[in-house]
């Protein structure tokens, strides 16, 4: 198993003081994140749609980041949008795919979106416009949890997102099942009172690894969505240092890092 441990974004102004020294441009932060990450996950792209150009201006900065993108809402909340906007899309994102740079295309419906014929017409849909790149889908409804739905992504091609997440009436945690080509995690926190802010203890971090451990052995993305305070930073380089991967941690987070049980 080949693990990439990552963050969900990495332009965050609460990250400057605690990652990000205080006078680094904002330019550089991403150069200044690829020297402790090789993966990042970019969130912006649920919000607007991706700037060519500032898609090229992120690889001109980062020598060998490579670069996971959340499909817009269009795609999964409004579920409205046209043959252009695929194209506008993915047009955006063509220069990572030139570069070999590209890791998945996340699809996040929303827990609202449950199962039934159909929303499967839907994300069988995303998989024909969508064809050829790698995809990743995470679902939050609990209805989901059905092997024929497993089933169902297999055939279509999709990844299945396992999550670690506050456990809600409604909200599908997990289900820590390997499902398509690659292992694809997010770490969203524990706290249901305050979503992203989060720590998670070593012991957590440990449970965690275990998990991912038995999803078997594909290439695994780990990315951590507590971004609050740069708290996504401090768990990915731990995750990463037990996972034996070599980092060297930045100083202004080495007292954070308190409990050094992997050395």
């Amino acid at each position: 198993m080949r693990v990439y441990i990552g963050c969900s974004g990495f332009f965050y102004k609460d990250w400057v003081g605690g990652f990000y020294p205080p006078l680094l441009k904002r330019e550089d932060y991403i150069r200044f994140y690829s020297q402790y990450f090789q993966v990042v996950e970019i969130n912006s792209s649920f919000y607007n749609f991706p700037n060519r150009g500032t898609v090229k201006s992120m690889l001109s900065r980062s020598s060998s980041l490579r670069f996971a993108f959340k499909a817009h809402r269009t795609f999964t909340h409004h579920r409205s949008y046209t043959q252009e906007d695929v194209k506008k899309f993915l047009h955006a994102l063509e220069p990572t795919l030139e570069e070999d740079r590209f890791i998945a295309l996340l699809f996040q419906f929303p827990e609202r979106f449950g199962y039934g014929e159909e929303n499967l017409r839907h994300i069988k849909k995303l998989s024909e416009d969508f064809k050829g790149i790698q995809k990743v889908i995470e679902v939050r409804s609990k209805s989901f949890k059905k092997v024929d739905f497993y089933q169902f992504l297999e055939e279509l091609g999709f990844s299945l997102v396992n999550t670690d997440a506050p456990k809600g009436k409604g909200f599908l945690v997990g289900p820590w099942i390997g499902i398509g080509a690659i292992n694809y995690i997010r770490l969203h926190g524990r706290d249901p009172e305050k979503p992203y802010d989060y720590l998670y203890s070593l012991d957590e971090l440990k449970k965690i690894k275990e998990k991912v451990r038995r999803l078997g052995e594909r290439d695994t993305y780990i990315f951590f969505n507590n971004t609050v305070r740069a708290q996504a930073v401090l768990n990915a380089l731990q995750l990463k240092l037990l996972f034996g991967i070599r980092v060297e941690v930045p100083k202004n987070l080495q007292s954070s890092l308190r409990e050094r049980e992997w050395e």
